[in-house]
């Protein structure tokens, strides 16, 4: 088993199955305030080359717990960690860091060029009510499951909207049209607060957020999960009402804001 602590700030278990040998992959290199927050999520840091890990972790992230050759290798794995001297009173498994020194990926303006390939709607997320409104523009908004109904987005964890969106706890996800150019410029370049609300046709919603009245699609939606994810953080939200209307799309593609038009192909 490897407990992965990448360097996007999300932890996994590889190689499940191999009870031969447990560590803690890390990495390398990393920033070392977000590895001390991985470790601190795993358990705690004994010394430079050791972390005491929660059993109950690897069950958690292995996939397998409940089945039965997986718990028996399981059991045989901390019967011998226990009696070789790895498990402290508090049950604790004293487990080795390895340095992960093999990440190979793309560089930035490779990843850039890439996602520019990929045409994407756009999407206005509102939060907060009364002063303490706030909202963004995203391209990343995307349909997670029908049942039960989610969607997520991402947000940059310095963005200004950040805050109001985890103190609100919901959000809006207002899908926008041609018609709305200046509702997007206005939440470009206007400051964070009441005054990017200043411009369009919004109504009050769930739990008072402001609601663009006139978008393609307006969905309006709890927080159930957020999660950092390297310099971005995952909002995922239960949509608990939604409003429609026809209209014409506008998708972002190539750094670019377009019109979709219709081909006349089917």
């Amino acid at each position: 088993m490897h407990l992965h602590l990448t360097n996007s700030g999300a932890i996994t278990l590889r190689e499940p199955t191999d009870f031969r040998r447990l560590d803690v992959l890390v990495d390398d290199p990393q920033p070392e305030e977000r590895l001390a927050r991985s470790i601190a999520r795993i358990g705690r840091r004994e010394d430079e080359q050791h972390v005491r890990v929660v059993p109950a972790l690897l069950r958690f992230l292995c996939g397998r717990a409940g089945d039965p050759d997986w718990e028996a290798g399981f059991a045989k794995m901390m019967d011998y960690a226990a009696r070789s001297g790895w498990v402290d009173e508090r049950g604790d498994l004293r487990v080795h860091i390895t340095p992960n020194e093999t990440d190979d990926v793309v560089s930035s303006d490779d990843f850039k060029t890439a996602m520019r390939a990929l045409p994407a709607g756009i999407s206005v997320i509102s939060t907060g009510s009364g002063e303490a409104v706030a909202g963004i523009v995203v391209s990343s908004l995307t349909s997670i499951t029908a049942d039960p109904p989610l969607v997520g987005f991402f947000i940059n964890q310095n963005s200004s909207c950040n805050e109001a969106l985890l103190a609100s706890g919901r959000f809006v996800a207002n899908v926008i049209g041609e018609t709305h150019n200046e509702v997007m410029a206005a939440f470009l370049n206007l400051p964070q607060g009441p005054e990017r609300f200043a411009v369009g046709n919004w109504r009050e919603g769930h739990g008072s957020m402001p609601v663009l009245a006139d978008a393609l699609a307006s969905m309006e939606c709890d927080i159930v999960f957020a999660q950092p994810i390297a310099t971005h953080r995952l909002i995922v939200g239960k949509i608990r009402r939604t409003t429609c209307r026809a209209s014409s799309p506008m998708v972002h593609f190539n750094a670019v804001t377009h019109r979709l038009v219709e081909s006349g192909l089917q």
